[in-house]
C-alpha cells in the first residue's frame, strides 16, 4: 500500500489522502519546556462529503492540551475532554445528525488519531493541535534539545486497533505543501549557541518585536528560528540550544486559574562523582531489524564501539546480543571477562553487523537477556534500537517484571539509545523509565554523539542513590482507606465480643436438598469510590535514581494555592553521604494557549497518569479490598479519567471531541437521472437516516440501490428521498 499522509478516507476498498495545502508549526521554548501549535490545512477534493482520519506523532513525554477544527468560513469548533467511550459516542451521534464534528484520541503514548466527520465537498478544513513537552539534555553541558517528530514509520507487530494505518504526518509522497515553522526561544541567560542538525534554518537573535516592552528585554537571551519550504519534511526537526545555567537546579510554581491547586516543576542536571559500581555485567542489545538499515545501523555500530571502550576495567563482564525476528549472542556460553582479547573479538563482531535480522521483536530479545544474566552481580542492559514495534505494553511488562524480581544486590538497569528519525519515543523512553535507566536520542543526520554515550555510560557505572525524595513544603499524607457503605449495596457487619452458641441437627429428615444446587446470582463488581486527591501528588511517584549529567524532572500538584518558598531534594549514598540541597521556587512564566490548561499543570498530570499506567501508585492501600485486582484496575482507570477531565488533557482513557452547529450537507448535483426524473434529496451523514431532515436541494439519482451502495462504500453518507411522485415504485 502506498504511503499515506495526514487526513485520509476509505473509498472503494482503498485509502485516499486529502490534499495537504499548508502546514504551520509554532513553538515557544521557555523554562526548559516548549509549547507547540500545529496547524494543517486540507482540501476535500472528493465530490461528496467525507469522514476522514488523521494520525500524527508527538514526543512520548508531551501532553496534548488543546484541539480544534476550523471550517472554511473561519468557525472554530473547539474540543472538550470526555471519557474515551463517551467521546466516541458523542462524535458518532453528532456525525449521524449532520453536524461537523471531530474526535481526537490516543492510540499509543506517542501517536494520536483524529477523526473528522462531514467535511463538505470542495471545501477546506484546518486541524489545530497544541501540546506541551519537556526538553531533554543534549550533547554538551547546559545544552537542551527540542524535537518535533513528523513521521510515523512502519512498526513490527499488530497495530493498536483495526482502524490504525501507518501514516506520515508530513510525507515526501504528499503533494508539495508550503511549510512554515517558527520557534521562539527565551533563555534565562545569554544564548551562546543554536544548532539545527536536521535542517537548514534562519536564525535571528533578539526578542520578538510583538512582545510587550521588547526594547527593554535582554537582547542575547532571545532568538527566533524559522524554516520555510515548498517541499515536505522528510525527517524529524531537531533544534539544540546552549545557554549558561540550563543545567542549574530550578523549581517553578504555577497557580491554576480555576482549580485550587498549584503545580510545581523541579528540574536539574546533577554533577557529582562517585566510585564506579564494582562487579557489573554489561549487556549490549543491538537492534538489527530491517528498519535499522542505512544510517541507523551505522550509528549503532559507531556508538557500540565507543561504549565497549568505556567499560570499567575492574571485574566487569560483558556480552553483545543481536535481535530482530530472531536473536543471538556473541558468546552463546555467556558473558565474558572484559579484557583486551575479548574487546578485540567484540570489536570485530561489531564491524560485521548488518540490519538483516527481520522484524523488531524486542520483547523476546529482552526476555532472552534477562534469562541469561548472571545472578551474582548487578546488570546494566544497554539497548540500541529505533523501537519500531507496536507491542509497547508487552515490552514494558517484560522489563517491569525483570526489574521487580531482581534481588537488591543484583539489580537490573535498562537504558536505551534511541536511534533514527521516526523512532518510537514511547517505546524507547518507556523501557528506560520502567527499567530505572536512561534514554538518549540520536538522529540519523547527527555525526557526533559521544557526549550522549558518555552520559549513558556514567549513569550505568554509578552506584545507586537511595531514599530519594522531595520536600515540597507540605506534609505528605496518604489517602484514607475507602469504606464501602450500605449505599454501595454492601452491608457493614460489626464484630461483637461474644455470639450465642447454636445447635445444629445433622440429621434433619425435613431437609431434602438433593436437587437444590444453591444457584445464586453472582454479586456485582465492587464499586469504584475515589478518595479526594492527595494533598501532594508527586511524579515520579517514587524517584528511582539520580544519575550524574542526566536531567531529573520532578512534578507535583499541591492542593491549595500556597506557594512554598523553597523545596529540598533528599537522598543518601551507600557510604552514608547525605544530599539535601534547597532550591528556590519562582513563579512560572510559561505561555499558555487559549482554551488549554496551564502548561506546568498539564505536564504534571501527564506524568502522574504515566505513573498510574506503569503501576507506580498507592491506590491498593486506599481501595476497599487491596486483593481485588479488578477493582484496583478500575480504580486506576477512574483516577486517570478524573485527572484528564479535571485538567482537560488527552490520555489513554480521555479524548477530545469537538461538535459544530447542526447543519445539512448537500450532495453534488451532477449524477444521472433516476427513471428520467429529477428527484429532491436531502443528504445526512453516515449513520442512521434522519426522516425529519428537510429537503434542501435536488439531484439526479441513478437508482436507490446504486446510490446507497456507493455511499456506504464511501463510509460517509446515507440519503433520504423525499417528494417522490406516488406513481413511482422502488
Amino acid at each position: 500500500m502506498p504511503a499515506l499522509y495526514g487526513l485520509y478516507y476509505f473509498f472503494e476498498g482503498r485509502h485516499v489522502s486529502l490534499s495537504l495545502l499548508n502546514v504551520r508549526a509554532e513553538a515557544s521554548i521557555k523554562e526548559l519546556a516548549a509549547q507547540v501549535k500545529l496547524t494543517q490545512t486540507y482540501g476535500n477534493d472528493a465530490t461528496f462529503p467525507i469522514e476522514a482520519k488523521f494520525s500524527f506523532p508527538i514526543p512520548a513525554r508531551a501532553v496534548v492540551a488543546a484541539f480544534c477544527m476550523i471550517t472554511q468560513d473561519g468557525t472554530r469548533i473547539v474540543g472538550s475532554v470526555m471519557e474515551k467511550q463517551e467521546a466516541q459516542e458523542t462524535y458518532n451521534a453528532a456525525v449521524s445528525q449532520g453536524q461537523q464534528a471531530s474526535l481526537m484520541e490516543q492510540q499509543i503514548p506517542d501517536v494520536f488519531q483524529v477523526s473528522v466527520g462531514n467535511i463538505p465537498f470542495k471545501e477546506q478544513v484546518q486541524i489545530e493541535l497544541v501540546y506541551a513537552t519537556e526538553l531533554t539534555e543534549d550533547e554538551e553541558n547546559d545544552q537542551i534539545r527540542f524535537h518535533l517528530p513528523v513521521h510515523i514509520g512502519p512498526r513490527y507487530g499488530r497495530p493498536p486497533g483495526p482502524s490504525f494505518t501507518d501514516t506520515a504526518f508530513i510525507s515526501p509522497s504528499s503533494p508539495a505543501p508550503f511549510l512554515s515553522l517558527l520557534v521562539n526561544v527565551e533563555a534565562v541567560a545569554p544564548i551562546s549557541k543554536i544548532g539545527c542538525p536536521s535542517h537548514s534554518v534562519s536564525t535571528e537573535l533578539g526578542p520578538d518585536s510583538s512582545l510587550p516592552n521588547f526594547k527593554d528585554l535582554p537582547f542575547s537571551n532571545y532568538a527566533r528560528v524559522s524554516l520555510a519550504s515548498e517541499s515536505a519534511l522528510d525527517q524529524d526537526f531537531v533544534l539544540t540550544i546552549k545557554s549558561a545555567g540550563l543545567d542549574t537546579p530550578r523549581c517553578v510554581a504555577e497557580l491554576h486559574p480555576s482549580n485550587d491547586t498549584v503545580a510545581m516543576g523541579l528540574t536539574l542536571v546533577p554533577r557529582f562523582r562517585l566510585p564506579d559500581l564494582s562487579r557489573q555485567e554489561f549487556v549490549f542489545l543491538v537492534d538489527r531489524s530491517g528498519s535499522m538499515q542505512g544510517k541507523r545501523i551505522e550509528a549503532a555500530r559507531k556508538a557500540l564501539v565507543v561504549m565497549l571502550r568505556s567499560l570499567p576495567h575492574q571485574d566487569s563482564l560483558f556480552q553483545i546480543a543481536s535481535f530482530g525476528t530472531r536473536h543471538s549472542f556473541l558468546w552463546e556460553a555467556g558473558s565474558k571477562v572484559y579484557n583486551q582479547e575479548t574487546l578485540d573479538e567484540a570489536t570485530r563482531h561489531v564491524d560485521t553487523m548488518q540490519s538483516n535480522y527481520g522484524g523488531t521483536n524486542i520483547r523476546n530479545a529482552l526476555a532472552m537477556c534477562f534469562k541469561a544474566r548472571k545472578l551474582d552481580r548487578p546488570m546494566s542492559l544497554l539497548v540500541l534500537t529505533d523501537g519500531d514495534a507496536w507491542d509497547i505494553d508487552g515490552v514494558l511488562e517484560e522489563v517491569k517484571a525483570a526489574v521487580a524480581s531482581a534481588p537488591a544486590n543484583a539489580f537490573i538497569r535498562v537504558s536505551v539509545l534511541d536511534i533514527g528519525n521516526s523512532a518510537s519515543t514511547a517505546m524507547c523512553e518507556g523501557i528506560a523509565r520502567v527499567g530505572n535507566g536512561t534514554c538518549m536520542m540520536v538522529g540519523e543526520q547527527e555525526t557526533g554523539f559521544t557526549g550522549k554515550i558518555a552520559r549513558m555510560l556514567k549513569a550505568a557505572r554509578t552506584p545507586p542513590i537511595s531514599n530519594i525524595s522531595v520536600d515540597w513544603g507540605r506534609p505528605v499524607t496518604k489517602g484514607e482507606k475507602v469504606v464501602v457503605t450500605e449505599d454501595d449495596d454492601f452491608e457493614m457487619v460489626e464484630e461483637t465480643s461474644e455470639m450465642p452458641k447454636k445447635t445444629l441437627n445433622i440429621f434433619d429428615e425435613s431437609v431434602d436438598d438433593l436437587n437444590d444446587f444453591g444457584l445464586m446470582q453472582a454479586p456485582p463488581p465492587a464499586p469504584v469510590v475515589l478518595p479526594p486527591p492527595a494533598a501532594v501528588q508527586q511524579t515520579p511517584f517514587k524517584i528511582q535514581h539520580l544519575f550524574p549529567n542526566i536531567r531529573l524532572n520532578v512534578y507535583a500538584i499541591l492542593q491549595g494555592q500556597n506557594v512554598p518558598k523553597t523545596v529540598t531534594i533528599r537522598g543518601s549514598t551507600a557510604d552514608g553521604s547525605e544530599i539535601a540541597p534547597p532550591i528556590t521556587v519562582t513563579l512560572s512564566s510559561l505561555p499558555n494557549a487559549p482554551n488549554a490548561p496551564p502548561a506546568v499543570h498539564a505536564l504534571a498530570v501527564r506524568k502522574i497518569i504515566q505513573d498510574l499506567e506503569d503501576g507506580r501508585h498507592d491506590l491498593a492501600s486506599v481501595i476497599a479490598d487491596p486483593d481485588d485486582t479488578d477493582l484496583l484496575k478500575r480504580t486506576v482507570k477512574a483516577s486517570i479519567i478524573r485527572l484528564g477531565k479535571t485538567y482537560s488533557i488527552a490520555s489513554s482513557h480521555t479524548s477530545f471531541v469537538a461538535v459544530g452547529e447542526s447543519e445539512t450537507l448537500l450532495l453534488p448535483l451532477s449524477s444521472p437521472t433516476l427513471h428520467g426524473r429529477s428527484t429532491p434529496a436531502a443528504a445526512v451523514p453516515h449513520g442512521e437516516p434522519s426522516p425529519q431532515r428537510k429537503i434542501v436541494g435536488y439531484r439526479n439519482i441513478p437508482s436507490l440501490e446504486n446510490i446507497t451502495a456507493r455511499l456506504c462504500r464511501n463510509r460517509c453518507l446515507s440519503v433520504d428521498i423525499g417528494a417522490v411522485p406516488t406513481s413511482t415504485t422502488y
